[in-house]
């Protein structure tokens, strides 16, 4: 992975199955903190943002990190906290040999 500004702190969350009072799988109410990592974000081009603003008004990013059990780890479902929003993680992709692209967007 090229070297590039990865001074933005995020924060990965997934939400963990419990069980109920039944002893039934549920997804919890609130997602839990399953790690952090810097990385660097791109937010989406003009031309992206308006189209996004005539669908459904999401704001979409990139945020490029370094790749590791964790990063590997995030999938369809996650979510990022970061700039006070949670993003909606879309795809998590291989960028060359030691970085991931995470592509997720949120509702502005």
């Amino acid at each position: 992975m090229k070297a590039g500004p990865r001074d933005d702190l995020i924060t990965f969350q997934r939400y963990k199955q419990t069980e109920n009072s039944f002893g039934e799988p549920e997804d919890a109410d609130e997602p839990t903190a399953i790690g952090e990592a810097y990385a660097e974000v791109i937010y989406g081009k003009g031309s992206e943002r308006r189209e996004a603003a005539k669908e459904s008004a999401k704001v979409p990013a990139t945020f490029r990190v370094r790749a590791n059990t964790l990063t590997r780890s995030i999938r369809t479902g996650d979510q990022i906290a970061f700039d006070g929003a949670v993003w909606d993680i879309e795809s998590n992709v291989p960028l060359d040999r030691d970085g991931r692209e995470i592509t997720a967007t949120r509702l502005s």
